[in-house]
């Protein structure tokens, strides 16, 4: 159950990264440019740990877990900017439930370890149903029709990419090693894809704002760590959409941390405390 840790480590690091462009609020496809490149020169010292498949189809993940990430996360970016970083991760409820559906439909093992322990099915159902509902609730003017629209798509496109990404994820002969290539390659295609249309735009000019270097630095690190995380504990989970719980604690983690800093939220305590029980009656169905 190592991979818990891993999901706790992923789904905080990310929280930091969603939260930092609410205080810059750099345009979303200008910080994605920028960290991913900051993310790759970062990534270089650990070229020698990296395990490198010579699988074909592990390359074509990658560029498409690049080119879904660079419209996500750009989407995800702006979001931030606007509102703040619990709206940027409204996504993960739905992703959720659609990751658990694809691998439960992929794979004969859960299936029939389900079959197997229905007391497991269970505590899993009632787990999501709780922490579907209080992720909703936790903040209802957060869930608003034009925010679930907003996201939706960013939803259904990180589901797919979670079920793909554990496959290819899977092949490494190493966790550490595949994790640290599979985050460097997928911020090397996103620099690739994103570097020639962000220079188009600034008609060849690369002198961005020193704000734009502070938030993209600050994200880099905090995304390539939560990045590396996740990668992690998608390995060891049974099923991707377990990790999706633990990392979509992030409206409880916001709750507490503007408590903390005595920031006006108005977010529900009871919400975020259903949240944890939730997911805990979840890994308690998972555990294999």
């Amino acid at each position: 159950m190592i991979w818990v840790l891993f999901a706790l480590a992923a789904g905080l690091t990310y929280c930091v990264q969603s939260e930092i462009n609410k205080h810059y609020k750099t345009d979303g496809f200008e910080l994605n440019t920028f960290r991913a490149s900051i993310a790759t020169i970062l990534s270089l010292p650990a070229l020698p740990l990296m395990e490198w498949p010579r699988i074909p189809e592990y390359y074509l993940v990658l560029l498409l877990e690049a080119a879904v990430s660079v419209v996500c996360m750009m989407a995800q970016y702006n979001l931030a900017a606007k509102k703040n970083g619990r709206i940027a991760c409204l996504h993960q409820p739905i992703a959720i439930l659609i990751t658990f559906a694809l691998w439960l439909a992929l794979s004969p093992e859960q299936r029939q370890f389900f079959l197997d322990n229905p007391q497991n099915a269970l505590y899993v159902g009632i787990g999501f149903t709780l922490f579907i509902f209080s992720l909703f609730a936790v903040r209802k003017n957060d869930a608003g029709w034009l925010a679930l629209m907003a996201v939706i798509p960013i939803a259904v496109l990180y589901s797919v990419m979670a079920v793909i990404s554990k496959i290819a994820l899977e092949h490494g002969e190493n966790m550490l090693g595949i994790s640290l290539n599979f985050v460097f390659l997928c911020n090397l295609l996103m620099l690739i894809m994103s570097l020639p249309l962000y220079l188009s735009r600034q008609k060849g000019r690369l002198h961005p704002p020193l704000s734009t270097v502070k938030s993209s630095s600050g994200v880099a690190v905090f995304h390539s760590l939560s990045w590396l995380f996740y990668c992690l504990a998608v390995i060891g989970t049974p099923n991707p959409a377990y990790v999706g719980v633990i990392t979509g604690l992030a409206p409880l983690w916001f709750l507490i941390y503007y408590k903390i800093r005595k920031h006006e939220d108005d977010a529900s305590p009871m919400a975020g405390l259903v949240m944890g029980v939730a997911a805990i009656i979840v890994l308690i169905g998972a555990n294999t």
